[in-house]
């Protein structure tokens, strides 16, 4: 908000003292994009947390080992004479005292007000009781309350406006338990975490749900269980027996640890085995006149692709860009469409998390358990589509990839280059052009089910106006970048991929700031809301 809108005056009520322990400690590469916009991706590329180079599996009965890597995404455009800045393929895994306390940092040296130790009490209302106009709070012993034009709930899983309007909604059928530790002098084996420099996280299933190996020092480890509430209600070990019970199970967790110590990483961690429930949920209404939820506040699904940490950073900036354009224009109307837009855009974004991790549970491929079970009825109301397929998994990940442009399966690859990822998921030979392959000598036609209305993106820190391309049959939708419209008049079946991606190119260079997709990835989201017609050449 401050880059954009130097203007606003900005107020942090933070309750905690920073910096203050708190769990999430794996991010995506496409978390950096946003950190580089607020001015502080070179603070953290400095400041020495450990880099994240991709992920391994163990997934189910088969113990072999199977992961992906940002740098094949390098390599892969290296081969098609292109290249994504550093920043687009590169993560971290943090300590997130640390890493949170440079954000706040950077919030303040833009010139965002902070104030520590304080306590939401109450929400202050106009005379009718329909809009925010401020918010009660205790700073120590003090009562205070202020004014304010928009109050943001940033409050995490607290979620002090969902609480007060009553707009949660928990997910029963994925209401998971989360218990983790730290652990001090464990291994270090390369096939599971790759070199100490470039690590990878490390996901291991057990028999009564998963377990996460996030090096968050060279010599410092976060290790966490998921599993389901009612696994603990039935079992007769405390939660922490049954932490510790999951890992002496699991063999490649077990023998990581062989020698390790717990730890605690920080002074306010009060407990060896830290436990989080009862967190897969989302919200009835996720902006209202004078208010808007963002993060965790807002929705969660679950920890299995890093959506919580993904979620702060992609919406946390979706939510300065409404706000900045909110400000900026004198029509209500306006401010409720752009609001609406968020909403839309926030619920697109947990619905594909939710769908792809559905799917993982789905898919343990061990079924051993009630607890794995339970999970295959998470695809229900899918249309009876099987989701074993790697194109079913395909469409699950551009669910995300078409409300996010530029950004599909794990928060990294576009669209067309995560089918390397999928096939190795299932085991199959990774063909990283395969979308490419699909279309090239062929020539695409827009399908007549298609219907240009408007819609809206994000880009350069507020909300644009632009095209919406709706299937008139499905609602599904894409919204266009500028210069989309006229690559869209040239698929009248004429023109083959080739063709399309030099006409690209040229847009580019003539404007090289227009974020404008390439024709494979634009032919790749509309065949997924099927708006594309191919034929030969």
């Amino acid at each position: 908000m401050k880059r954009y809108s130097s203007h606003l005056r900005v107020l942090v009520l933070e309750q905690a003292q920073f910096p203050r322990h708190h769990v999430g400690e794996s991010l995506l590469a496409a978390a950096s994009p946003v950190l580089h916009e607020m001015g502080v991706y070179e603070k953290v590329n400095r400041y020495g947390l450990v880099e994240k180079l991709g992920a391994s599996y163990v997934w189910g009965k088969d113990r072999r080992p199977w992961g992906f890597e940002f740098d094949n995404l390098i390599t892969s455009l290296v081969q098609q004479g292109r290249r994504l800045p550093e920043m687009f393929t590169k993560g971290w895994h943090v300590r997130r005292a640390e890493y949170d306390q440079l954000l706040l940092e950077s919030a303040m040296d833009r010139g965002a007000e902070v104030c520590f130790g304080t306590r939401g009490t109450g929400v202050l209302m106009d005379a009718s009781g329909e809009r925010v106009t401020g918010i009660q709070f205790r700073c120590g012993e003090e009562c205070r309350e202020v004014r304010c034009t928009l109050l943001v709930d940033a409050s995490g899983q607290n979620g002090f406006l969902a609480q007060k309007f009553g707009l949660r909604q928990y997910d029963e059928r994925m209401n998971n338990y989360a218990l983790w530790a730290y652990w001090k002098g464990a291994k270090w084996i390369k096939k599971y975490v790759g070199h100490p420099n470039l690590a990878r996280i490390f996901v291991a299933t057990t028999p009564r749900g998963w377990i996460w190996y996030i090096p968050v020092r060279s010599d410092t480890i976060s290790v966490g269980l998921v599993t389901h509430r009612e696994i603990l209600r039935e079992s007769k070990y405390d939660p922490e027996a049954l932490y510790h019970e999951e890992i002496d199970g699991c063999p490649e967790i077990e023998g990581l640890l062989d020698g390790a110590q717990m730890i605690r990483i920080s002074e306010d961690q009060d407990r060896d085995v830290c436990a989080i429930q009862d967190w897969s949920y989302n919200s009835r209404q996720i902006a209202g006149p004078g208010w808007a939820l963002v993060g965790d506040a807002a929705g969660f699904v679950d920890p299995i692709l890093s959506s919580g940490v993904m979620l702060a950073h992609e919406l946390g900036q979706k939510a300065a860009y409404t706000i900045n354009s909110a400000f900026r224009t004198e029509s209500e109307e306006k401010r409720r469409a752009y609001w609406r837009f968020y909403e839309q855009t926030y619920r697109k974004y947990l619905e594909a998390y939710r769908n792809m991790a559905a799917f993982w549970y789905r898919n343990n491929f061990s079924m051993e358990s009630w607890w794995w079970e339970s999970r295959r009825g998470l695809d229900g109301g899918q249309g009876g589509m099987d989701l074993t397929s790697p194109e079913m998994f395909m469409r699950l990940a551009s669910g995300y990839a078409n409300r996010a442009e530029s950004l599909s399966l794990f928060g990294s690859y576009p669209l067309q280059e995560a089918q390397s990822l999928v096939a190795g998921l299932f085991g199959e030979k990774a063909v990283s052009n395969d979308w490419a392959e699909r279309y090239s000598g062929r020539e695409p036609r827009l399908d007549e089910r298609a219907e240009r209305t408007g819609g809206m993106y994000y880009f350069g820190g507020r909300v644009q106006e632009t095209q919406r391309l709706v299937n008139r049959e499905t609602a599904k939708y894409i919204d266009l970048h500028p210069g989309e419209d006229a690559i869209l008049d040239l698929l009248d079946g004429s023109r083959n991929l080739e063709e399309l991606n030099r006409i690209v190119d040229i847009i580019r260079v003539a404007n090289p700031h227009v974020p404008i997709r390439t024709g494979t990835e634009l032919l790749a989201q509309l065949d997924q809301i099927a708006l594309l017609r191919v034929t030969a050449a």
